[in-house]
C-alpha cells in the first residue's frame, strides 16, 4: 500500500511540474521580433510593446544663409532614431536626434562682421546643427519636425589692397527649427530633403589684418538664419 501512495505522490508531483513549467513563446511572437528591435517585455494583458531602434550615416549638400551671406556646403552627418511598430495602416511614431555637420566650401553676398559689408574671395569653415526631432512615418514616408541648436565657424577670405585672401574667422550660434520629408527604401537607403531657420548670434570676429580689423563692426549682431539641403543615407 505504501508503494502504491508513494507511486500516485510522484505522479501527481510529476503532473504538477509540467504543468507549472514556462511555456515556450508561441510562433507568432517569435517570428514578430525583428532584428534591431527592443522589446521592453510583456504587460499583464499579454500584449508586447516594441519600438524599433534605427541609426542613420548621411552625406548631402546644402544652400544656407545668414544674414547677407550665402554658402554652399557639402553636408555629413548621422542620425539615431526610435520608431513604433506600425498600425494597420502603417503609420508610426518617430523621435529621435539628428547630428549634421555642413562643410563650407564657396559663398555669395557680402560679409556682415565688416562695416563695408565687403564681398568674399573665397571661405572655408563648418558648423554642427544639432536637432531633436520627431514626426510620423507611413510606409517609408516620413516627415519630422526638427529643433536644436547650431555653430558655424566660417572663415571668410577678401582682397584687400594689395593683400590676396585677407582673412577673418567669425563664429554665428543660436537656436534652429525647422522640418525634414523623404522616403525610405526597406530600411537600407532613405532620401531625405530639409529646411531649417533661425536667428543666429555674431559674437566673435578675428583677424590679423590692420584693414578688415578696422572695418570690423565691433558689436555682436543677430543674423536671420535659413538652410535648404537635400541628403541620402545608409539606415544600419
Amino acid at each position: 500500500m505504501k508503494k502504491v501512495s508513494k507511486l500516485f505522490l510522484a505522479t501527481m508531483m510529476a503532473i504538477g511540474i509540467c504543468y507549472g513549467a514556462p511555456a515556450k513563446p508561441s510562433g507568432n511572437v517569435v517570428s514578430n521580433l525583428q532584428k534591431g528591435s527592443v522589446t521592453n517585455g510583456a504587460k499583464a494583458s499579454g500584449s508586447l510593446n516594441r519600438w524599433m531602434i534605427f541609426n542613420e550615416g548621411l552625406v548631402g549638400g546644402s544652400w544656407s544663409k545668414i544674414g547677407r551671406s550665402e554658402f554652399i556646403s557639402v553636408d555629413l552627418g548621422y542620425s539615431s532614431y526610435i520608431a513604433t511598430i506600425a498600425t494597420l495602416g502603417g503609420l508610426r511614431g518617430v523621435f529621435g536626434i539628428d547630428f549634421e555637420f555642413p562643410l563650407y566650401l564657396s559663398a555669395k553676398g557680402q560679409t556682415n562682421a565688416l562695416s563695408t559689408h565687403r564681398g568674399f574671395s573665397d571661405v572655408f569653415g563648418w558648423g554642427a546643427i544639432v536637432p531633436l526631432s520627431a514626426g510620423i512615418d507611413v510606409n517609408g514616408f516620413f516627415l519630422k519636425g526638427l529643433v536644436g541648436y547650431s555653430y558655424h565657424s566660417i572663415q571668410e577670405r577678401f582682397d584687400v589692397g594689395s593683400v590676396s585672401n585677407a582673412e577673418m574667422t567669425v563664429q554665428y550660434h543660436g537656436v534652429v527649427y525647422g522640418a525634414s520629408l523623404g522616403y525610405k527604401i526597406k530600411n537600407i537607403l532613405a532620401f531625405k530633403a530639409e529646411a531649417l531657420f533661425g536667428n543666429l548670434q555674431n559674437d566673435w570676429r578675428n583677424t590679423d589684418n590692420a584693414i578688415l580689423s578696422s572695418e570690423d563692426i565691433n558689436k555682436n549682431k543677430n543674423y536671420n538664419y535659413m538652410k535648404f539641403g537635400a541628403s541620402v543615407s545608409i539606415i544600419f
